[in-house]
């Protein structure tokens, strides 16, 4: 089937200005349904620009006025600088949105490409976020696109307090990705290069969670308890997640393989 989406021309560039800033506020508003409570203020933005971290933005060019830098927003990724236990450098990947309309036109891998390129810079090897573990499209964005891997497991994140329509009802579950930008497993991914390795466990979810919260809640929370009892298990034994095998039909799958946790250590000596 022919698809009616029309991507508009558009370039990544870092945002800078207050009023790029305040396009990432609103943005936050649209894609999350968040209030003004849960939106990452404007200052936020200002003080991780000038304390190690950046947002870059995708921005609509084919409408931009003439001697104006600024065209509209379409989407955007925030990254934090950090360090882990041993004051090692990563980035912390707070947010990636895409304008709804346009969140299957590859936006948003293309904004990843342009934080790795810029670890590339910078000589950081680390990316680190989160995400819903019951939502299947970013598992997929995440692990199979990008080359993610996923070693921690965090219960109810961010509690139970958030004004977002897409956290109602449910904990806030999150997985915490590692995204070694260096790494062959992220070139290969990148690339289009699937593992073929037989995984030692796999874990189910459900293919479209929103549909289930929106005809039966109590059905969601099963899947929630279910994935996170899975997910448990698996890290506890010393697996980790390098997979996920998305089906368009039935439930898809998280893959583990036997975590000998050498990546860590080789991409930082790189």
């Amino acid at each position: 089937m022919k698809s009616d989406l029309v991507i508009p021309e558009y370039e990544i560039r870092q945002c800078e200005t207050l009023e790029e800033f305040e396009a990432c506020l609103q943005m936050q508003r649209d894609v999350w349904q968040f209030s003004d409570l849960d939106v990452t203020p404007l200052r936020s933005f200002v003080i991780a620009r000038h304390g190690g971290g950046f947002t870059l933005g995708a921005f609509d060019t084919s409408n931009k006025e003439i001697g104006k830098q600024i065209g509209k927003l379409i989407g955007f990724t925030h990254a934090l600088a950090s360090f882990d236990e041993k004051l090692r450098p990563y980035y912390y990947s707070q947010m990636l949105a895409v304008e709804p309309g346009l969140q299957n036109a590859g936006i948003g891998v293309k904004l990843k490409l342009a934080q790795r390129e810029r670890a590339f810079q910078t000589g950081v090897p680390l990316f680190t976020w989160t995400f819903d573990p019951i939502q299947s499209r970013n598992a997929y964005l995440n692990i199979v696109k990008l080359g993610a891997v996923v070693r921690r497991y965090y219960v109810n994140y961010y509690g139970n307090k958030s004004s977002s329509a897409f956290h109602r009802g449910l904990d806030t579950d999150r997985l915490f990705v590692e995204w070694w930008v260096r790494s062959s497993h992220v070139a290969s991914a990148l690339a289009g290069v699937r593992s073929s390795g037989a995984p030692e466990a796999v874990v189910e979810v459900p293919r479209d969670i929103e549909s289930i919260k929106k005809r039966d809640i109590d059905e969601a929370r099963h899947w929630q308890l279910r994935v996170r009892d899975g997910f448990q298990k698996c890290l506890n034994e010393g697996l980790y997640c390098a997979g996920f095998e998305a089906d368009p039909k039935n439930n898809s799958r998280y893959l583990f393989f036997r975590d000998y946790n050498q990546e860590k250590e080789e991409n930082y000596k790189q």
